[in-house]
């Protein structure tokens, strides 16, 4: 009886799948020219245009969609915050092989659940090229009736190359801060009156705060820097707001009055008034808005590194534009100083929960909410600084507000697993990691269906991650009790704990990554695996792909009137191949020279081990192996030691001091049993990506102005 009952429900399912009005799409990814502000590029285009066009479903009905890849590389289209089954997800090397050139591939998946939600590129870096676009689900009967419906897709645009970006702070170059007026520096500190947590950040060998890492071009909104849509006065407008950014966080406004939240990440929540939040990248709000009387007025989206913005006006007539956003404070350090702190690997003191506090889902300690609350208190500053989550005027995303319409707790008495998960980084090296390790040397996050699994977050950067889970919608765990609120894309802002919850219901392989495009190409991911689940032949062939450890390689060279120096590097996650040169024509009887050829492996920000030769070139040749390590000391020194084949030894300490955004202090100072003493001091100033200007003294080989090149 049982197995007839369970047959009539397979046959009743595949009815209804097949009696199911189907929607289908065809969308083109081609290469074409693009003007934004009046310069022209080419771009990665979706029928023709960015974003591309508004995909419009009804839940209950079957989508099918064709993408057609005529660009010259591999592609895919990723569906992001449906519900789809496993080989409909989009994901090269997780869940099918990437669309290759010249070739249509077909998704097809039922449409489960009403919402907003958006679609985009999971290959490389083609998000950032243009390859986004929106998607809009009707549900079956509409909570709120409005005049208008509108979709407003938030982006960020760059004129260079986004593999050249990444190159570029692969090599931790700071130019993308200075091009954009962010660079932390003594002087700038001085003028915020920040000179105490400017050398605290210092003394704890932490690096600077960073909001976002790129000097973006433009900031988009439907594709443009500007835009108008009809309205009336009094008109109630549903405004379904994506952020496709690459790397942008947004803050968003309107001009109007408050905005009213219905919905975060295609969930239904109960109504929020709010005048200004934040919106990390791949979330969806939808809000609801009153157009006044008297003209246009502004939804305003604001990069939250406060760089630019973009503009949607609503309605005609004299304009009431929104109000400007004070601009963070990015030299506050949290955190006590202790010599603890000073000198352990980890120095960022995160909050613990126990075993059995988190077993028994106990997530309301005013401590661990800290940072859900934070930004809606009671602080006010008249400073034209803000510090991020601690002033209402630049508060952090509205978790703590979000309320869901039904109880979303689970049943009782299922099997709960517990996943903790550490978010680590190194800004100056750019790799991001989860529990230490980057994509490319992981495992997967094994879990079983039919348990709860519960995700602990703990976040120990000074950048906001959102992170994403796929194919599933969980429970943020924000002090609404049973009625915390579904969403797909979370941010863990820094030094925070977030935990998420959700059922394990949807057997399959899925992605789990930061959606900062950046972060996740240089390691900040995981896929999630359900026992017993094995992918498709095709996809288990290929992927070890998904694990590609890709390698970087640049170089800089210094040439001055005294000597030259440089170096040649290529580096992946954990190892770079280094040649180091220093070539003398000044101050000694005839031109010297040293080469140093190094292989290093990286262990983590404070600590890299090497080997290599040490190859001298004077009066007595000379070449010997070389095993060492470097550290980071406090204040952020960076120390040296090595021991050669000869029984010598070389200590040594570099210091780099911004004292401007362009104009630094730098040198270093060490102690050879063979060459005895060499130091090095001067200033450096940065005239554009890849040149600057040097003025310094070498205790060989005396005064020198020159310049440097990187490449």
């Amino acid at each position: 009886m049982k197995k007839l009952l369970g047959m009539s429900l397979l046959f009743l399912l595949w009815a209804g799948w097949v009696q199911a009005k189907v929607r289908e799409y065809h969308l083109v990814l081609e290469e074409r020219p693009v003007t934004i502000k009046g310069r022209t590029i080419k771009a990665m285009t979706i029928n023709g245009q960015i974003p591309g066009p508004t995909l419009y479903f009804e839940e209950g009905e079957l989508a099918r969609i064709k993408v057609e890849n005529r660009m010259s590389e591999e592609s895919s289209i990723h569906w992001h915050g449906i519900l789809v089954p496993p080989e409909m997800d989009g994901v090269p090397y997780v869940s099918f092989p990437p669309i290759k050139p010249g070739t249509t591939f077909t998704y097809e998946f039922p449409i489960r659940h009403s919402g907003t939600y958006w679609y985009h590129s999971h290959t490389g870096l083609q998000e950032q090229r243009g390859v986004y676009g929106a998607i809009v689900i009707r549900p079956q009967k509409e909570r709120f009736s409005v005049d208008r419906d509108y979709v407003v897709v938030l982006s960020d645009w760059t004129y260079q190359n986004p593999d050249e970006i990444l190159r570029t702070l692969k090599a931790g170059r700071e130019w993308y801060n200075i091009k954009k007026g962010t660079a932390q520096s003594l002087s700038g500190a001085l003028k915020a009156g920040m000179v105490k947590h400017f050398f605290k950040r210092e003394l704890l060998r932490m690096p600077p705060m960073d909001l976002s890492d790129i000097a973006y071009d433009s900031f988009l909104i439907n594709g443009k820097p500007e835009d108008t849509l009809p309205a009336r006065p009094g008109e109630k407008i549903r405004l379904r707001i994506i952020n496709a950014g690459a790397g942008t966080n947004f803050y968003v406004e309107f001009a109007g009055g408050p905005m009213t939240i219905v919905s975060a990440d295609g969930q239904e929540v109960e109504p929020v008034k709010l005048k200004r939040f934040l919106m990390v990248i791949a979330e969806t709000y939808d809000v609801i808005i009153t157009v006044p009387e008297g003209g246009a007025f502004e939804f305003r989206a604001t990069a939250q590194d406060n760089t630019g913005y973009a503009s949607l006006w609503l309605g005609q007539g004299p304009k009431h534009p929104a109000p400007d956003l004070p601009s963070p404070n990015l030299y506050y350090t949290m955190g006590k100083v202790s010599l603890k702190s000073v000198l352990a690997v980890k120095p960022e003191a995160v909050m613990g929960m126990s075993d059995a506090a988190v077993k028994a889902g106990k997530f309301d300690h005013p401590k661990m909410m800290a940072h859900m609350k934070m930004g809606h208190g009671k602080m006010t500053s008249r400073s034209k600084l803000a510090l991020d989550g601690m002033d209402p005027r630049r508060p952090w995303p509205p978790y703590r507000f979000l309320r869901a319409i039904k109880p979303t707790a689970p049943p009782p008495g299922k099997p709960v697993r517990i996943i903790r998960l550490t978010l680590d980084g190194d800004m100056e090296r750019y790799v991001w990691f989860m529990n230490k390790k980057a994509l490319s040397e992981s495992d997967v996050i094994r879990i079983r269906k039919g348990e709860v699994v519960r995700i602990i977050m703990v976040n120990r950067t000074m950048m906001h991650h959102p992170m994403h889970l796929h194919g599933h919608f969980f429970r943020v765990l924000n002090g609404q009790g049973p009625y915390a609120p579904w969403k797909h894309t979370v941010d863990v802002a820094p030094m925070s704990t977030t935990v998420i919850e959700f059922p394990a219901n949807e057997m399959g392989d899925w992605f789990f990554h930061c959606h900062i495009l950046y972060h996740l190409k240089s390691g900040m991911a995981r896929v999630v695996h359900y026992e017993g689940y094995s992918p498709p032949p095709a996809v288990k062939k290929i992927r070890p792909l998904l694990s590609q450890d890709h390698w970087y390689a640049w170089a800089e060279a210094s040439l001055a009137t005294n000597m030259s120096e440089g170096y040649l590097n290529l580096s992946n996650t954990r190892w770079n191949l280094r040649a180091v040169w220093e070539i003398g024509w000044e101050g000694v009887p005839e031109t010297e020279s040293e080469w140093v050829f190094l292989v290093e492996r990286y262990f983590n920000r404070f600590f890299t081990l090497f080997a290599g030769a040490d190859l001298l070139a004077n009066e007595e040749d000379k070449t010997r192996g070389i095993v060492g390590f470097t550290y980071l000391l406090p204040l952020n020194f960076r120390s040296y030691f090595w021991v050669d084949t000869d029984g010598g030894t070389r200590f040594g300490l570099e210091k780099h001091l911004p004292l401007t955004p362009r104009l630094s202090l730098e040198g270093y100072a060490e102690y050879d049993t063979w060459e005895k003493w060499e130091g090095e001091a001067g200033l450096s100033y940065i005239l554009n990506r890849r040149l600057s200007l040097r003025a310094f003294w070498h205790s060989d080989y005396f005064w020198g102005l020159g310049f440097n090149l990187w490449f």
